[in-house]
């Protein structure tokens, strides 16, 4: 009777447990990715937290207050440790629980531990993985918890893989749920660039819609730099000997300032990029500015402008406004006036559209949204490049004023007239690509660059001189000193026609095959040209996609291709891939198409961007712009192909 009654007892002590149980705060659980992982070789315990609304959990290595989360493996010879924890980037915020700035995870959250399996195992396994834990809300906080949670997993047959034994140190894929978290103000340099290749926040783009967020100061600043940044761009180099050579004689004379007219050249600049950049966007999309830099026809005229340029500098003859514009533009100009130096602020700014659009596409990218921030980034933008201009403009006035300033300054303006032939050779280059005429071939560019830098080299050292320009009667330590360095820059490009690196050079080079063209010698990557194509592959030979979206005119494009790829280690990440290459600047049909990819991957309107697909088609990971740091790059390849291969794994 006693039993019965105890027997009874306990079963309504058991049920009632169960109706008042609550739900608990975290649920666990745990898997092993790549699911056909072998013996010997790399995978990761992924272990999902699905937290309860308005709760939250800690992020790893968080120091002070709370308990971090933290994920440990009991020593097993089924499972070994590969490496640290991995998380999410959490979210950050100041708690109110405890008074410091935490981060946290809301959400559905995955982690994942790196670990290499037994080389001895077969059969399914058991594995039990410890998480260690403390939730809160906004008001009060649970006791921490360290919760065993259970797995099973079956290795695959075969021995390990060579490819597949490095530690995975991909961030997993986050279940449905997860919110999604943001870097920290204050983290240092080294955390801030990981954040930013995981998340996507060191392009362009996402820092314009950044500032744009903070507010219009904020969005100036940043206008502001990438105006002064363009200045770096190949394309405004060659604007700098004709802004000398027109400036530097006399404006008036009686000796008057030049303010006015450099005043006059500033506005040109500024109101082109403003004006002219706007409109365009307005008329044609966010990616009208691109396609205007690309234009054949805008390149051919720049680099027609160029050899009229160069003709002038070497004395052939002298810059003058139209005839029906002499009396009041170049009177005018003479006096300090407007038209003259705004013509050539004008200029200036179409001539260095085909470098700046990777950052006046984006300022303008906007104006399909609104108008205020587009209109003031641009002003900020071209205020900020016409500034260097605008003292440059002043300071020939000065020496102007020097007593003599002797045969030099004729040399000096020669030696510009070669740099101008050299630029007006990549603008037409621009052309023969976008038409795909195949004149100006890679040999046959570097002939001529070559040829103008011997001929440069040539009238330095006094060997030639020109009927418009010639010689003084001393040549000076400095002027042969930069006619043997031309000498070898002409020597660097002829030994480049035998194979022989061009280093920095490359990046104004046509791309090597010829678009269109089979490749006549080894190439660092063995490129598809076809998406499809390429996804055929993929599936036949269990791989990733590498996409390249390039362009023709790309400089930034040329110099990864022809630097980065190359290099050893890179070129070994990459054949991990199937690598297609895809024009986009092109306007024929296929090059439009290649456009809509690349947008629908990605949404970004400049070159170039370097996208990895796993083999269903999933877009994993894309980088945009080019980079100097091979580790960056590398660690984009190495975590693109973990959570490319996790995800075909599933």
């Amino acid at each position: 009777m006693v039993s019965r009654f105890l027997i009874a007892l306990c079963a309504l002590f058991a049920w009632s447990w169960s109706v008042g149980a609550p739900d608990p705060i975290v649920s666990w659980s745990a898997s092993l990715i790549p699911g056909d992982a072998r013996p010997g070789e790399s995978a990761q315990i992924v272990v999902t937290g699905k937290i309860k609304d308005g709760w939250h959990i800690y992020a790893m290595k968080q120091t002070g207050g709370p308990i971090a989360t933290e994920i440990t493996l009991p020593d097993t010879s089924v499972l070994k440790p590969n490496g640290e924890a991995i998380q999410p980037q959490p979210i950050e915020a100041d708690d109110p629980n405890f008074g410091i700035r935490v981060g946290y995870h809301k959400g559905a959250t995955a982690f994942a531990l790196p670990v290499q399996l037994g080389a001895k195992i077969e059969g399914a396994q058991k594995v039990i993985v410890n998480v260690r834990w403390q939730a809160c809300n906004d008001t009060s906080c649970a006791i921490p918890e360290t919760t065993p949670v259970t797995f099973t997993f079956t290795p695959g047959s075969g021995p390990a893989r060579p490819d597949r034994t490095s530690p995975i140190t991909a961030v997993p894929e986050q279940p449905e749920g997860h919110v999604a978290g943001q870097a920290a103000p204050s983290a240092g340099q080294d955390g801030k660039q990981a954040a930013q290749l995981e998340s996507g926040e060191g392009d362009v783009s996402k820092q314009v819609e950044k500032a744009r967020s903070e507010g219009l100061l904020a969005f100036l600043r940043l206008a502001a730099t990438l105006g002064l940044l363009s200045l770096l761009t190949p394309c405004v180099f060659p604007m700098i000997p004709i802004t000398v050579s027109y400036f530097a004689k006399p404006v008036s004379t009686e000796g008057g300032s030049n303010l006015r007219g450099a005043f006059a050249f500033s506005i040109g600049i500024i109101s082109t990029f403003t004006i002219i950049g706007f409109a365009v966007t307005l008329l044609f999309g966010a990616s009208g500015t691109q396609d205007l830099a690309t234009n054949p026809i805008l390149n051919l005229v720049i680099a027609i402008l160029f050899v009229v340029f160069a003709l002038n500098l070497f004395g052939v003859f002298e810059i003058r406004m139209p005839s029906f514009l002499l009396n009041r533009a170049q009177s005018g100009t003479r006096r300090g006036g407007f038209a003259g130096p705004l013509f050539m602020g004008v200029t200036a700014a179409i001539t260095s559209m085909t470098c700046t659009v990777p950052f006046v596409g984006t300022i303008l990218a906007l104006a399909t949204k609104e108008f205020f921030y587009p209109l003031m980034g641009m002003i900020g933008f071209s205020l900020a490049f016409a500034t260097p201009f605008f003292l440059l403009a002043l300071f020939p006035q000065s020496l102007a004023k020097l007593p003599k300033s002797g045969s030099w300054m004729s040399s000096v303006k020669v030696f510009m007239g070669f740099i101008e032939i050299a630029a007006a050779v990549k603008f037409a280059s621009n052309a023969d690509l976008v038409w795909h005429l195949g004149m100006l071939t890679r040999p046959v560019f570097v002939a001529i660059w070559a040829i103008v830098a011997l001929v440069a080299a040539l009238y330095l050292m006094g060997w030639i001189a020109l009927p418009t320009a010639p010689n003084g009667p001393k040549i000076g330590i400095g002027r042969r000193v930069l006619g043997l360095a031309m000498a070898g820059v002409g020597g660097y490009c002829l030994a480049s026609l035998n194979g022989a690196p061009l280093g920095e050079f490359s990046a104004f080079l046509p791309p090597d095959p010829y678009p269109g063209r089979a490749a006549t010698g080894d190439q660092a990557v063995k490129w598809v040209y076809n998406f499809d194509a390429a996804k055929q592959q993929a599936a036949s030979a269990g791989r990733p996609i590498f996409v390249n979206f390039t362009g023709y005119t790309c400089t930034n494009c040329r110099w990864m291709e022809q630097n980065m790829f190359p290099r050893p280690a890179v070129k070994n990440a990459l054949d991990n891939f199937i690598a297609v290459e895809l024009f986009t600047d092109g306007g024929t049909p296929t090059d439009e198409s290649n456009r809509k990819l690349r947008d629908q991957m990605t949404g970004v309107l400049t070159l170039p961007v370097y996208v990895i697909v796993a083999q269903d088609g999933r877009v994993v990971k894309w980088f945009e712009g080019s980079t100097r740091n091979e580790e960056a790059f590398l660690e984009f390849l190495r975590s693109g192909l973990e959570s490319a291969r996790m995800v075909a794994s599933r």
